[in-house]
């Protein structure tokens, strides 16, 4: 069994709510709580061994103790998490953990710093500058509009203040970051759109006087800046929530896919049949799928018999058997429907989830398959796919099966790796303040190939010495031979 249906979230009802929050009760539930259903934890256990694991967690069990603020709470919870993998893991607060937080300390809310700002009177300050700081200006991107400004708090340092904002959760003043000089760059906070903090590097885009990367690709408004054409296109890709096409010569199409989740698959089959024409009269595609979302196997399948070029060869997983994980199944059931053939089968392994606790459970009699229902087409003879850190899960599924191919080559970044477990489920703590996520299935490729340690290395690894506004240009240039 592969990612066979969407990786949906579920959600469990708890059985009891309390008046309030506490982060060692949280630790107590949430360790045997993964220990006990998640289809990775002895892997990396007997991997590291039983008594760090035992050590790491009489650790953090101290830790915890007497933690109430529910984020400093869930930072310390996924810092416990982490101990295992990267992706396809996770712990965060409920709205009820919010709210009891308040309750047990009235008056207080979430620390929001804010500054005074004028755009018009910033502007025309500015403009009577011979020459602005580094990042001094304004900047925008998706909902956000910010003004960056020098920070008085903080030497050299730099802040993003809000301008204008499409989230209602952001307000004119509003800090949206906050940054200054750190190890020869630039580093800080970034305020997420739930106003949670991330920490940050910020830095001009090299070659692209116009952009700024600060937990995404910014452009400049003012100082306004002509964005070359590839420039342009970087901008595109980032801020695309759709796929989209683009021919780039007579010789190379370019096909930007921003996500494999099960909803983008009625988009992403539109434009492959809005395109199947030119893409089987081109002799080069370009596939970008960088800093993905994961999702589904089915939302890539209308891409294969473009990639073909004989029998792909693939492995399934396991899934681990315990009660919530047949209830997660049941909610998938519940999500799909529980008529329709994939609904059924997730009863069907539900029920026989129930029937083998502790054991490990095969979806098929063998643990391969072979796809070799394709015809191999003319065009396009070569296709390079663009990858890079942000990838994992079904985005590195369709990188192992896309190599299979002789078609095709891999450009770009090792990938997250996050995908020798997966089928991830989500459980409510019994207080409801907190939700987990985990997993439920594991590979067959394990142990012999695994992806979580290292990731899927590119066949060509893009170097600091080509500017991200310059991958996609070197991949064409690959392709054409030039």
């Amino acid at each position: 069994m592969r990612h066979f249906l969407p990786l949906l979230p579920m959600l469990f009802a708890a059985t009891a709510f309390g008046q309030s929050c506490d982060c060692a009760t949280t630790f107590a539930w949430m360790v045997p709580t993964f220990e006990t259903n998640d289809a990775g934890f002895k892997l990396v256990v007997d991997r590291k061994g039983e008594a760090e694991y035992a050590q790491h967690t009489a650790v953090f069990r101290q830790r915890v103790a007497g933690v109430k603020d529910p984020q400093a709470c869930a930072e310390l919870l996924n810092a416990w998490l982490q101990w295992f993998r990267k992706g396809h893991i996770g712990i965060g607060p409920t709205e009820q953990a919010f709210t009891a937080a308040a309750a047990d300390v009235p008056g207080t809310a979430p620390a929001r710093r804010v500054m005074a700002v004028n755009e018009a009177k910033l502007m025309k300050q500015w403009s009577e500058v011979r020459q602005l700081g580094p990042f001094e200006g304004i900047w925008t991107m998706g909902a956000y509009r910010v003004a960056v400004v020098k920070d008085a708090e903080r030497k050299n340092g730099f802040v993003a203040v809000i301008l204008s904002s499409r989230n209602p959760n952001w307000k004119p003043g509003d800090v949206k970051a906050e940054f200054a000089p750190s190890n020869g760059g630039f580093a800080g906070t970034f305020y997420m759109g739930d106003r949670s903090p991330k920490p940050v590097d910020v830095q001009a885009v090299p070659g692209a006087a116009a952009l700024l990367d600060m937990n995404g690709i910014w452009v400049r408004a003012f100082p306004a800046t002509a964005l070359s054409p590839a420039e342009a296109l970087l901008v595109r890709i980032q801020s695309a929530e759709a796929p989209f096409m683009q021919r780039l010569s007579e010789r190379t199409l370019y096909l930007r896919i921003p996500s494999f989740l099960f909803e983008q698959k009625p988009a992403i089959d539109s434009v492959l049949a809005a395109n199947d024409v030119l893409i089987r009269s081109t002799e080069n595609l370009i596939i970008d799928i960088r800093n993905g979302t994961g999702g589904s196997d089915a939302s890539y399948r209308g891409l294969v018999p473009y990639l073909y070029s004989g029998p792909m060869r693939s492995v399934g997983a396991k899934l681990w058997c315990t009660e919530l994980n047949a209830q997660g199944f049941e909610g998938y059931a519940d999500q799909i429907g529980r008529d329709t053939e994939d609904g059924r089968r997730c009863l069907d392994v539900a029920g026989r989830m129930r029937a083998a606790p502790a054991t490990w459970l095969d979806m098929d009699e063998q643990t391969w398959s072979v796809d070799s229902a394709h015809t191999v087409l003319p065009l396009p003879r070569r296709i390079g796919i663009l990858c890079n850190e942000g990838n994992g899960s079904t985005d590195e599924q369709f990188l192992l099966d896309a190599r299979t191919s002789a078609k095709v080559k891999i450009f770009g970044r090792p990938t997250m790796g996050a995908l020798d477990v997966s089928n991830v489920n989500m459980a409510l703590s019994p207080d409801g303040c907190f939700k987990l996520a985990y997993t439920m299935s594991m590979s067959h490729r394990l142990p012999h190939m695994p992806v979580d340690v290292m990731g899927i290395q590119p066949d060509h690894y893009l170097d600091e010495g080509i500017p991200v506004t310059d991958w996609v240009g070197y991949v064409q240039q690959v392709l054409e031979g030039r």
